[in-house]
Formats: C-alpha cells, sequence, structure tokens
C-alpha cells in the first residue's frame, strides 16, 4: 500500500485536533507559565538579562545538539552577553554571532509580521560556513524533492518523511499561505500558534538544510507573543532535545497520519509545561547567584575556578557533584592545580567536600 502523508490529505493546513483532549494540556501549559513570568517582572533589568542569557545559552546550545552541531559553551555565551549588554562579553566565532542574531532578531520582532525575504535572510545568515558534504541551497527555498531517508541506499530504506513540491514555485506557494496564516491568526491560543507553526513548517520542509532550527524559531516568536514579552523566559529546545527520540516519533507518526495532530500539539504543550517548570528552577538559581557573588565579592578566584562556579549556578550538570576528575578536564587543567583549585573553593567556603578517597565529590555551598 503506498504512504499517504499528512500534506495529501484534503485541507491538511486546518489542522484537526479534538479539543476535549488538548484544553487541559493547554491549561496546565498556561499555568506553569504564568507564575515565571509574573517573577521574571520582579527583577531588576540587570538580573533579568543575566536570567534571559541563561535561557538563551540552553536554547542556542541544545537546538544544535538537536541538528548535530556541538558548539563551545563559553563561546556561545560571549555572544549572547554581547547582545544583552552584559560584562565579561569576548569576541566570538562568527557561526555563534550569526545564529544569535537571529534568535534575537526573531523573538525582539515576534509582534511584527514576517516576511518570506527576512525569512530567507535568517536561513543565510545560519549558514556562515557553507556545507562541504552536499550542495544546499542558501538564502533561498529548495528546488527539488526533499525526504528524510535513514538505512543505505538500494536496501534497508526507511522514507521517515517526504515533503511536498518537487520545484521552487510549488514551496513559494505553500510558504505564502503558511505566512498568511503567521501574520494574520488570532482565533486560536498563541501556544496552539506556536505548535501549529512548528509542524506546518517542517512539515513544508521549504528549504534544503535548516529547517529544524527555524521551525524552532517559529514556534519561539508565538510563544514570545503568547507570553506577551520580547524576552525568552524558557527553553523549548532543550526540553526538545531531551525527548528527541520522541519527538521525531510523534512527528513522523503525525506526518503520514490522517491530518488529526492533537498528539503532537499534546506533546508540544508539555515540553512547554516542562521548560517553564525548569526555567523556575533556574530563576531560583540566578537568586542563589546574586547572593553568592555578594557574598564572596572581596574574594579573588582565578579563571578556572570561576569556569567552575558559573557552571554550576548555569546548568543542572553536576548536580551529583563534581569530581577532581571532572574539574580537571572541565577546565584543561593538571591534577596538581585541579586539587588546588578544589581545596582553595572548599576552605573559603564556596564548595563542600563530600565523600573519601576517589569516591570525593564537590558541592555548591550556598543555600
Amino acid at each position: 500500500m503506498t504512504q499517504k502523508w499528512v500534506w495529501e490529505n484534503e485541507n491538511w493546513t486546518a489542522f484537526v485536533v479534538n479539543k476535549d483532549i488538548l484544553m487541559p494540556y493547554l491549561d496546565v501549559a498556561v499555568r506553569a507559565v504564568a507564575p515565571l513570568i509574573k517573577l521574571a517582572g520582579e527583577l531588576e533589568p540587570a538580573k533579568l538579562a543575566e536570567f534571559e542569557g541563561q535561557v538563551l545559552l540552553e536554547e542556542t546550545l541544545s537546538t544544535s545538539v538537536i541538528e548535530k552541531e556541538y558548539l563551545d559553551r563559553d563561546s556561545v555565551r560571549s555572544s549572547i552577553a554581547r547582545h544583552l549588554g552584559l560584562p565579561n562579553a569576548k569576541d566570538g566565532d562568527r557561526r555563534y554571532e550569526s545564529f544569535t542574531q537571529v534568535f534575537f532578531e526573531s523573538i525582539r520582532t515576534a509582534n511584527q509580521p514576517l516576511t518570506i525575504s527576512q525569512l530567507k535572510k535568517w536561513h543565510e545568515m545560519l549558514f556562515v560556513e557553507v556545507p562541504t558534504f552536499k550542495t544546499v541551497t542558501i538564502g533561498d527555498f529548495r528546488d527539488d524533492e526533499m525526504s528524510v531517508v535513514s538505512g543505505h541506499f538500494g536496501r534497508n530504506e526507511i522514507v521517515h518523511f517526504k515533503a511536498p513540491c518537487d520545484r521552487r514555485e510549488c514551496v513559494e506557494e505553500y510558504m505564502s499561505e503558511f505566512m498568511g496564516w503567521l501574520n494574520n491568526q488570532s482565533g486560536i491560543s498563541d501556544y496552539l500558534r506556536a505548535a501549529f507553526a512548528k509542524f506546518w513548517f517542517v512539515t513544508i520542509h521549504p528549504f534544503d538544510d535548516g529547517n529544524g532550527r527555524l521551525s524552532r524559531i517559529m514556534a519561539e516568536r508565538c510563544l514570545a507573543e503568547a507570553d506577551k514579552t520580547d524576552r525568552r523566559l524558557y527553553s523549548l529546545s532543550t526540553e526538545i532535545e531531551k525527548n528527541k527520540s520522541e519527538y521525531y516519533d510523534i512527528l513522523e507518526r503525525c506526518q503520514k497520519g490522517s491530518g488529526d495532530i492533537t498528539e503532537w500539539v499534546i506533546w508540544f504543550l508539555e515540553r512547554v509545561k516542562e521548560a517553564a517548570n525548569n526555567s523556575m528552577k533556574r530563576l531560583d538559581k540566578v537568586r542563589l547567584s546574586t547572593r553568592f557573588w555578594d557574598k564572596y565579592r572581596e574574594v579573588v578566584f582565578n579563571e578556572r575556578q570561576r569556569k567552575l562556579l558559573i557552571r554550576l549556578f548555569e546548568t543542572d550538570d553536576f548536580e551529583d557533584g563534581i569530581a577532581k576528575r571532572k574539574y580537571k578536564n572541565l577546565v584543561s587543567t593538571s591534577d596538581a592545580t585541579a586539587a588546588r583549585d578544589l581545596t582553595e573553593l572548599v576552605s573559603v567556603g564556596a564548595l563542600r567536600k563530600e565523600g573519601e578517597g576517589r569516591g570525593v565529590k564537590y558541592y555548591l555551598n550556598f543555600r
């Protein structure tokens, strides 16, 4: 039996959903985001910028991991700091600058209509380095068929998705309809609009490459409108990356389905809820961080120690403590220097030490 794709259904962009099933999930997502917006609004501007910087750092790193790109955390942080006017920003790689600029432009202009020319410009900015392993049209829509396939060519091939259109004129028509909807849709919740927009865009797959990143940017724009802010207070891509296998499975099922995307929208709203809940924890860390640096403002930490402390406050990477070996690898130093750094941090009270022998781990000592 020939596979029927969702876009082959009549009026597929009308998006069939079961509202009775959907609405409780929408309510939970909205309730998760609301207190975050309220508390963030009470932060002084400098602390709000610091908080948003942490969110955008995780968003940038996560969306890149989804695309199997691995960026340097410090370089991304510096790029974001420069855009937010935060201190200690350093010159960075053009790749990080371009992605950061695209993200900031998209969110800061979320309440304005988006044009196809602007979208093409963003696509061009995402490809500062032209891929060498395949031919990619940059800054314009694709002019060929598009499929997502795994397995070996000619045998064991699995077609996970096939996009509509095999010529640019057709893609232009699909995108014109999409952009008209995106810029004029006011009859539904913007949280649902975000879910619809991401699914619609990635189903059209208008570019040769970069569709996933741009589809997440589309969703973030809609979420910014939903939250009535031009700041990003939670990271959708971080939650997608954590559940990447589910993400691809649900997309594939809905793109091969009858046109009912209720399952996709529920999954999306669950990620919004989790992202907001995790941002509340991060906001608490920003508060702790403020108190911490105020307490230790007279202490001179070396660059390695500061890198560790910032990482502990920014992420949950070392919730179970950090061993000397991991610290040594994190800051690229010797055993002796790592031991001395950690001992000094314990002696001033910044870290606490737990365990014995090789089981020793270090934890933030500030609550």
